[in-house]
């Protein structure tokens, strides 16, 4: 897995740092939730940022001028930067069309470990600070917001925090309960690492960019959501921090995806779309490039892949904080992120 996803997992680990100051306040509105959150980043981290609403979606630009990311030495220039797997990802793409979820692969036997190296990327600590802020300010406003007719509360949200000098950015896409199940630790770090879609993007119209004037503004559907957590999901299973888990499973004598990767990717999406109120799709179908060959899955042959993760069978034994939220707009519909030719709201650049 490539740093800045390992840096993003330390991140959503900080974020409990903030602790549970929620709720504390009278409730408020999304507009006026929307205000405290600018004054609280102003207040708290001196950050200046610009928000737009577009539909159910909050934006959330962070001009910054200063380095992202940090390059420094390896403390272990001797290990290999990943160990053999049984099967290499090396290409996937992805796309929502005619209510499946469509997924065109490439994988081989993995046989070579990658070569050692002498240096690392990650986030700057000063940037992972002031992006941890943002989250603190969603916690300190929208956690308290209601939603109204006129005036309703936004499903997604998208961070970008850009280093204007540069033109980098990078972006960051959530379901907001996701975020609030996760600070109230009713699901753990690595499962919500699962659930943000983040991206680095360049873009030379975010040099000097202050007003967020070049920021791809784009409403995020479920469709578009929902096909990037996927993706994420997939990646994250054939990368070797799923080595340790997968060994887990080949003991208890389920090592079906060892033989065919296709199962990985069902795996993905199953687990995926299990937990979202998104029905609007009839299934899944998963393209073989180098094989030529298709797999069309409908919606319930799908439930036979879906499987429940560790916490969730312990779940019931935490002590968890829960909090209502208002019911969901979507009305048994879905979310997420990729390109999709049916939806009309997602042909604008990514969120």
């Amino acid at each position: 897995m490539r740093p800045y996803a390992l840096a993003s997992m330390a991140l959503a680990a900080a974020l409990l740092t903030g602790g549970c100051g929620l709720l504390k306040d009278k409730p408020i509105t999304p507009t006026e939730a929307e205000k405290k959150l600018i004054t609280f980043c102003q207040k708290e981290g001196k950050i200046d940022v610009i928000t737009r609403r577009l539909g159910r979606t909050l934006w959330i630009y962070a001009p910054l001028e200063e380095p992202l990311f940090d390059i420094k030495a390896s403390r272990d220039s001797e290990k290999a930067d990943r160990e053999v797997q049984p099967w290499s990802l090396l290409a996937l793409v992805a796309e929502y069309s005619q209510r499946y979820f469509k997924f065109s692969y490439d994988v081989v036997p993995d046989v070579l470990a990658g070569e050692a190296t002498s240096y690392h990327t990650g986030y700057n600590e000063t940037y992972t600070k002031k992006r941890q802020l943002i989250y603190q300010a969603l916690q300190e406003s929208f956690f308290n917001a209601t939603t109204s007719t006129n005036d309703p509360m936004p499903d997604f949200v998208v961070i970008m925090v850009a280093d204007i000098s540069k033109g980098i950015s990078t972006k960051s896409i959530m379901y907001l309960k996701d975020l609030r199940q996760y600070i109230t630790e009713a699901i753990p770090p690595d499962e919500y690492y699962m659930r943000e879609y983040n991206e680095i993007i360049g873009k030379e119209g975010l040099v000097h960019d202050r007003k967020g004037v070049n920021v791809p503004y784009a409403e995020v559907t479920w469709t578009f959501f929902l096909t990037q957590q996927i993706k994420t999901r997939i990646k994250y299973a054939f990368s070797e921090n799923s080595k340790e888990s997968s060994d887990d499973d080949a003991s208890d004598g389920d090592a079906s995806d060892k033989k065919d990767p296709s199962a990985i990717l069902a795996k993905a999406a199953a687990n995926t779309l299990r937990l979202y109120p998104f029905g609007d799709y009839d299934g899944v179908v998963l393209y073989d490039l180098r094989a030529k060959k298709e797999q069309a899955l409908k919606k319930e042959d799908l439930k036979k892949f879906a499987e429940k993760a560790t916490w969730e069978e312990t779940q019931g034994k935490l002590t968890t904080i829960h909090f209502e939220l208002p019911k969901d707009p979507s009305s048994g519909l879905g979310a997420i992120t990729t390109t999709s030719t049916d939806d009309k709201k997602v042909n604008a650049p990514a969120p």
